[in-house]
């Protein structure tokens, strides 16, 4: 029986009876959540990625059809080559020592953190002339 189905994730509710709950208010659906993003997140840098206008919420009845599916997993495809390429644009920057493995992201973010505070010893000493 339909009386049976459980409801939609967006149309649920909050029970009133747990500690710390508000009123029964239904859920916020995240597949209408605005993905608004400042435009310079999209813009085009050199190799970078495509530009792209931010995401718009869509209507419950066509999240879940097999072609919103199809472009949402590709624009997070995109997304992740996006993030990916980043990295590589990253570890391209640092020192030619770190190029014998491939670095993780952590290891990428931490070498490239001690490689800038590494210049900016150089700089400081460099201001200070000889001593």
């Amino acid at each position: 029986p339909a009386s049976l189905l459980p409801l939609p994730y967006h149309l649920r509710t909050v029970p009133l009876d747990l500690p710390g709950t508000l009123p029964r208010l239904p859920l916020r659906d995240p597949l209408r959540v605005s993905r608004r993003l400042d435009a310079a997140c999209w813009a085009r840098a050199p190799g970078g990625c495509a530009a792209r206008p931010p995401c718009l919420p869509l209507p419950l009845e066509c999240a879940f059809e097999p072609a919103f599916l199809r472009r949402r997993n590709e624009r997070e495809r995109q997304r992740v080559r996006c993030v990916n390429e980043g990295y590589a644009r990253l570890r391209d920057h640092l020192p030619r020592e770190l190029a014998d493995r491939r670095l993780s992201k952590v290891e990428t973010l931490r070498a490239a953190i001690g490689y800038i505070k590494h210049l900016q010893e150089l700089l400081e000493r460099h201001a200070r002339g000889p001593e």
